[in-house]
């Protein structure tokens, strides 16, 4: 059984692939945004692709209207997020957000803050695709015959056992032995030094022969 050409492009897509590229590279914009003008965030938020740090972030981009948020507010948010501990981590996170710290000019603040909620935005965006996305690997790594003995494998959850097949493909005789399954995936190795340099004794020249010292 051949996976179908949707499947195939939601595992290399979806299933841990190539979206996990732009995501994190968009998180990692947002984590260097906000620490030329708000670090105060970074030690607030563990994670800033959570869905607690994105809303929050996106409706307080700023350090002024953080320091204004309420403890019912992060609570709510925290508790629709699904997090545990909301007490404790609602009294971290107003602590973090009211810390003192270097600010910026009103002006260069305004304007970090409008590109941090476009980025939030954008993670949010992201997520819930990659979310879709997941869900339709799953659907149909689930139809295949071969499915339970992927995801019996160490390691392997519904979305990487979809990987793994779709980088194997499914024709049982495409390999002549386990061995060459092995030799497929193995990374190839990198050449090791030229005979001359790994034959020549200490403090000589590889090339000439001719004394170093």
């Amino acid at each position: 059984m051949q996976l179908g050409g949707s499947a195939r492009a939601s595992y290399t897509s979806g299933g841990g692939g190539t979206s996990r590229v732009p995501r994190s590279a968009v998180v990692l914009r947002l984590r260097a945004q906000l620490r030329e003008y708000f670090p105060a965030a970074l030690a607030a938020f563990e994670d800033l692709d959570g869905p607690d740090a994105l809303e929050l972030l996106g409706k307080a981009p700023d350090p002024a209207r953080a320091a204004r948020l309420t403890r019912a507010k992060v609570a709510a948010v925290l508790k629709h997020a699904g997090r545990y501990k909301i007490a404790e981590r609602t009294d971290a996170i107003l602590a973090a957000l009211r810390s003192p710290q270097l600010g910026q000019p009103p002006a260069l603040t305004a304007a970090y803050a409008a590109t941090v909620r476009s980025l939030t935005a954008v993670i949010t965006t992201l997520n819930e695709q990659v979310a879709s996305l997941q869900g339709q690997v799953e659907a149909h790594l689930g139809q295949h015959p071969d499915a339970e003995i992927y995801r019996s494998q160490p390691g392997l959850g519904a979305v990487t056992g979809a990987r793994v097949l779709g980088e194997f493909r499914d024709d049982p005789h495409r390999y002549v032995s386990g061995k060459a399954r092995k030799n497929y995936a193995a990374p190839p190795r990198s050449p090791g030094p030229p005979a001359s340099a790994r034959s020549s004794p200490p403090g000589t020249c590889a090339t000439t022969g001719s004394s170093t010292r």
